[in-house]
């Protein structure tokens, strides 16, 4: 009897002990689902948070989008507002410049050929001419604004008086207006190569496509075609002479902006030697150029390798600290 009683004791005993572990595992179990859910809540709430805020971002894009709509139109001129003149300016593979006045005075007015009334193309021309009209600089050609309607479009900007390529065949340039010069150039293009959100890569660089304007005795220079670069580009094959000027990897799809300094460099040889450029006699224009300082600074930009090249901002360090002293190769 007392070995019974002894045996239920301890089956009462091993009886409360497993519920007690029962009890502790339920509890164990509880708080960890009770820690779980208190996460899930909190995941919760930053998921809410998050949506909440891309909602709020989304409204926000919306809304510039509108903007930027309504925006990109600004450059829109009434093709009445334009009165074309018979004097020429000039002409290109892309169409043909005339002076002509606009609000009573005078401006410069591109004719772009038919080529782009396709639809593809147009998008083209309004995003390019929503670029051009979103850049600001002294050394850049102002842009007025375009037509956009069913005609020839109409591109418009300020007048200037000739071209760097007119003036260097009618004489030779002292070496400070030529470092007068090549800082407008290079501080423009210094202005697209930083452009915000994407940078602009000018891709045609040459001597006429800078404009002169008169200051007193010193002529300064206006980068041109910097809206339409690109877009000449995706429209026709190749303008004239921008093979002469172009960096060897010009033929490929990886182009940055050291395609604008390699043509920069071309650029800088010519208007010192006062010849075209001629890539088969390149070593030999280099040579032509008896200015130590500027030698120099054309064999920079004529690196082979990119990644050589001095950037527009090295460049305009450079020119700034020219003095004009007479320092040429023997």
């Amino acid at each position: 009897m007392e070995m019974q009683i002894r045996e239920k004791e301890d089956d009462k005993a091993n009886s409360e002990r497993q519920l007690r572990e029962m009890a502790q595992s339920f509890e164990e179990r509880k708080g960890e689902k009770e820690e779980e859910k208190t996460n899930l809540e909190t995941q919760l709430r930053l998921k809410n948070q998050e949506l909440s805020e891309l909602e709020t971002s989304l409204s926000k894009a919306q809304q510039l989008i509108i903007e930027l709509r309504q925006e990109s139109r600004n450059w829109v001129i009434s093709r009445d507002e334009i009165h074309v003149k018979d004097k020429s300016l000039g002409k290109g593979a892309w169409g043909s410049v005339n002076e002509a006045t606009y609000c009573g005075f005078k401006v410069a007015v591109k004719q772009i050929h038919e080529l782009i009334l396709s639809p593809h193309n147009r998008r083209l021309f309004e995003r390019e001419m929503y670029i051009a009209s979103r850049c600001r600089h002294p050394c850049l050609l102002q842009f007025i604004g375009a037509t956009n309607d069913e005609g020839s479009p109409l591109f418009v900007t300020e007048l200037m008086e000739l071209s760097l390529r007119a003036l260097l065949e009618q004489r030779q340039l002292k070496e400070t207006q030529i470092s007068v010069i090549s800082l407008d150039i290079s501080r423009a293009l210094n202005y697209l190569h930083h452009m915000k959100p994407s940078p602009i890569v000018h891709r045609d660089v040459s001597s006429a496509n800078v404009l002169l304007w008169r200051r007193g005795e010193q002529w300064r220079g206006k980068v041109s075609n910097y809206g339409t670069a690109k877009f000449v580009q995706q429209t026709v094959t190749l303008a004239p002479g921008a093979l002469i000027y172009s960096a060897p990897e010009a033929v490929s799809s990886n182009q940055t902006s050291m395609v604008d300094v390699y043509s920069f460099g071309v650029l800088l040889c010519e208007m010192y030697i006062r010849e075209m450029p001629d890539p088969e006699r390149r070593e030999e224009q280099v040579l032509l150029v008896r200015n130590r300082f500027f030698r120099n600074l054309v064999r920079q930009c004529l690196q082979a390798d990119p990644a050589t090249r001095p950037d527009m901002a090295q460049i305009i360090q450079q020119l700034e600290q020219f003095d004009g002293t007479d320092d040429r190769l023997n």
